[in-house]
């Protein structure tokens, strides 16, 4: 139902409530910026409620159903909202039902491309809890000779509110900001008060920020300076007592929580078909991984386990510690750890906590790019990542020619390395193959196989492709409107006049390509790994022409799902398979690192709420059969290899658990095979006590 907007004529006035919901906020921080924005335009109400009040600070509403969604729309056509100073989109919420709301908050600055610029945040509100909901807004990339590059490196993220993303927001131009609620077990009647949008947080690209910069950026153990929170190392002594702890831990974990099997699948679930190895399988129209012993296993795993990466010193030497500067490269994790454990036995010692570690978070999956010492304990399921030859055209540099030599023979060689560790492993839940390649949208990777040269491989697929189904070019001339002299002689600049023929013919090889490329990899794997899983390509673009062929061929299709919400999350398939979700995250900077990542939270509370609300969302959804967190360790400040600085780890650099985070894992996992067995409206229960 659309309810007109309307100013209020009576009753009380919502500017000293708003003032009560400041007051009493969790999530504001001393110091920081804050301004309201001019009110919207128009307020669209929709969903299970009404407006009770509006004025300009903001609106009351009253919830007209025990359980339902309202979506709040503040709308700014005639005047953009404007929030450039500000770090944060931001609403303030006064939940006064009895239920817990899930709030996401999506601004847009350019409707007709949302998918590229908008900035978006979920939230958890607790009954009778007010605080701000604060969003990043993240930014188009410095230029390669701003200051802040130049001294830093070309970093995901600065200390001042500036990180960079593909998806970025105009923040000087808002056009339109939705607040969309969701709740079960509320009171009808009950009601809820948002303020309007507006900006908070402190932001900056101005290059006088640098000299407020603490030199050296980082101390001994890789730690920023100038900062301080819980769990921060101050002293050697402090890691080696975190050592005694974790051994004890070690001791005290030797294999799953209670109720689960070795492998960590529900041990007293259903007994179905025990093969000795992982397989998938639909059951009463919901899919899952079934461990070797026959049980029911729902994948709940972490990439990277066990490593971090280093960082380099080149040209920033001095951003590091003096004793740290002369190395080209620093892994600041690696040499706490052996600050902690000792230079003798410390990778045995490591291991054994870290193993212990997902025991008692109730992880069972060991994802890719993960620590070979950790997986060869064979005593948590894991995965094997491999990265075959990729040739690319064009200007796309990361895609395989799955018609050339050079692919076939990088594929066999990568996979035969495996069999003999492999091959007979019940403890390998599959294989992934390649990561992130750039299939592109729509037939956009076909016209760069048109404008290779004639050589390539794919090429002359391509032009075999089309000569069988025109028989000679005055049929393709004729259905292209072109004038080419030969099929050879094709070239991509005809999709300006192609019209439909063009593109049915890129987008029927597209799917020719992809097939072959998944076809020859599941055809290796046949050879290799015959009695293990073949998990795709991980995703992280939509293409129905590509992941329709991934179907034929992949036993599961993995996709790295960097968003909010994935209940309803689905995958264009020919053939009904089972999707693993192999990378997400929330990140935060509470930890000294400023980059929140491809999805980010406001804060530990947040990102663990986060964390409890995508899960409940992957356990509902009847084809998702697992999500692995990216990633084990939190970037350092000044970034990998490729400056990307996100607080995303379940540990710090320091190698401590970030526990208001794996507190929520291991409430996650206690409950996760009831919630998968037994679906039933809202999350997963909140943890007993607030983190």
């Amino acid at each position: 139902m659309h309810f007109r907007p309307r100013r209020l004529i009576r009753g009380f006035h919502l500017c000293a409530l708003f003032m009560a919901i400041a007051a009493a906020c969790p999530f504001a921080q001393a110091g920081e910026i804050l301004a309201s924005a001019a009110a919207g335009e128009s307020t669209r109400v929709t969903g299970d409620g009404r407006i009770l009040n509006e004025d300009t600070a903001g609106v009351s509403l009253r919830l007209e159903e025990a359980a339902g969604h309202l979506s709040v729309e503040f709308n700014y056509t005639a005047k953009a909202l404007d929030v450039s100073a500000f770090r944060d989109l931001a609403v303030r919420v006064k939940n006064g039902a009895s239920a817990e709301l899930d709030v996401v908050i999506t601004g847009v600055s350019d409707l007709p491309a949302q998918l590229s610029h908008t900035v978006q945040g979920r939230f958890l509100v607790r009954p009778d809890e007010a605080g701000d909901l604060r969003a990043l807004m993240t930014r188009p990339a410095l230029p390669d000779n701003h200051p802040f590059v130049k001294r830093l490196g070309n970093l995901y993220a600065f200390p001042w509110g500036m990180q960079k993303h593909w998806q970025n927001v105009a923040a000087e131009a808002i056009r339109r900001v939705t607040v969309s609620l969701d709740w079960v077990n509320a009171e009808a009647g009950q009601t809820v008060v948002l303020t309007r949008p507006f900006g908070i947080g402190n932001y900056t690209t101005n290059p006088a920020a640098l000299k407020t910069m603490k030199l050296p950026l980082v101390d001994t153990f890789g730690q920023t300076n100038g900062a301080d929170w819980p769990g921060k190392v101050k002293q050697p002594q402090e890691l080696r007592e975190d050592a005694a702890r974790d051994l004890a831990l070690a001791a005290r974990f030797t294999g799953p929580r209670e109720g689960r099997d070795r492998f960590g699948g529900l041990a007293d679930g259903p007994a179905l078909k025990a093969t000795g190895f992982f397989r998938v399988e639909k059951i009463d129209g919901v899919w899952w991984f079934v461990d070797p012993e026959g049980r029911l296993f729902w994948s709940q795993g972490v990439n990277g386990v066990g490593g971090a990466s280093d960082t380099s010193t080149k040209g920033r030497q001095e951003l590091f510690p003096a004793a740290d500067r002369d190395a080209k490269r620093i892994a600041y994790y690696t040499k706490n750890l052996r600050l902690k454990d000792g230079e003798k036995g410390w990778q045995e010692k490591h291991v054994a906590t870290t193993v212990a570690r997902l025991f008692d978070w109730g992880m069972n999956t060991i994802g890719a790019w993960s620590s070979a010492e950790v997986i060869n304990t064979r005593r948590v399921p894991y995965t094997l990542i491999v990265h075959v030859n990729t040739q690319g055209f064009g200007a796309n540099r990361k895609i395989p020619d799955p018609y050339s030599d050079a692919f076939k023979d990088s594929l066999k060689a990568n996979l035969s390395r495996l069999t003999a560790d492999h091959a007979g492993s019940p403890w390998l839940l599959g294989v992934f193959i390649d990561n992130e390649l750039e299939w592109m949208g729509n037939y956009d990777l076909v016209e760069a196989i048109m404008g290779s040269p004639e050589k390539t491989p794919a090429r002359r697929a391509l032009v075999a492709f089309l000569d069988e189904r025109y028989g000679g070019i005055e049929a393709l001339n004729a259905a292209w409107k072109t004038k080419f002299k030969t099929i050879a002689a094709i070239a991509p600049k005809a999709g300006k006049s192609g019209g439909e023929a063009y593109a049915k013919d890129l987008l029927d090889f597209l799917g020719q390509f992809a097939a072959t490329y998944f076809r020859e990899c599941r055809e290796a794997m046949n050879t290799y790994l015959p009695n293990h899983l073949y998990l795709g390509c991980r995703f992280n673009t939509s293409n129905a022409a590509v992941s329709e062929a991934a179907s034929r061929y992949c036993d599961v299709i993995s996709a790295n799902v960097y968003r909010y919400q994935v209940a309803d999350f689905t995958i264009k398939t020919t053939e009904d398979r089972p999707y693993l979700i192999s990378e997400f995250h929330f990140g935060v900077r509470d930890y000294g690192v400023w980059g929140v990542g491809l999805t980010g939270a406001a804060n530990a509370r947040n990102q663990a709420d986060l964390y409890r609300a995508y899960l409940s969302d992957a356990l509902a959804n009847p084809n998702v059969i697992g999500t692995h967190w990216f990633m084990w360790s939190d970037n350092i400040a000044t970034g990998r290899s490729d400056g990307e600085n996100y607080g995303v780890g379940l540990v710090t650099v320091v190698d401590r658990p970030n526990e208001t985070l794996v507190n929520a894992i291991r409430n996650v996992s206690d409950k996760l095979y009831d919630y998968r067995l037994h679906p039933r409206p809202g999350l997963l229960d909140a943890p007993a006590e607030k983190p």
